[in-house]
């Protein structure tokens, strides 16, 4: 019965073997924790092996939902020839609304499929069609006074900005 059971734990380890997933620095029964520290991703470039951070957003694809983030100048989002684009944006503290339609910087680019504005959310489906950065803006029309007359804090409208970077 012994040599059964050898064969087939040979036949596994030939097989880890072959599909190189062995290591000599790799021990199967170690108890050290994993390691918890964050994973950067490098590239190389050239042929001196310097490996750099990747630059850049992430590109997505498909139907890709941005929403407006106050905290940033411009939100940015990057995807490719053929999604579409969700926008979302506005503040019920702001006073006012962000009725559109959203003005395109480049129309070579993106295009309008529909925007709509809700009370102060303002949304849009736009079509990425070509390769390059286009820039969204929808102004805001400023209200009533959300304050009144109960004392708070409003937020400052202004436009809503998006950049987006199309690539093929």
């Amino acid at each position: 019965m012994v040599g059964r059971h050898w064969g087939v734990g040979m036949l596994a380890v030939a097989s880890l073997s072959v599909a190189g997933c062995t290591s000599p620095s790799t021990s199967a029964r170690s108890t050290k924790p994993l390691d918890s520290s964050p994973v950067t991703a490098t590239t190389s470039t050239g042929t001196g092996g310097v490996s750099t951070p990747p630059t850049g957003p992430q590109c997505m694809s498909g139907t890709v939902n941005v929403r407006w983030q106050p905290s940033e100048g411009v939100t940015t989002a990057c995807v490719t020839v053929g999604s579409t684009v969700v926008l979302a944006g506005g503040d019920a503290m702001s006073g006012g609304t962000w009725p559109g339609p959203p003005t395109i910087s480049n129309g070579q680019v993106l295009t309008l499929a529909s925007s709509s504005a809700t009370g102060p959310i303002f949304a849009a489906n736009l079509r990425a069609i070509g390769t390059g950065t286009a820039t969204v803006e929808v102004p805001f029309v400023a209200g009533p006074e959300v304050c009144n007359p109960t004392p708070c804090t409003p937020v400052p409208g202004r436009p809503l900005d998006w950049q987006i970077t199309v690539v093929g």
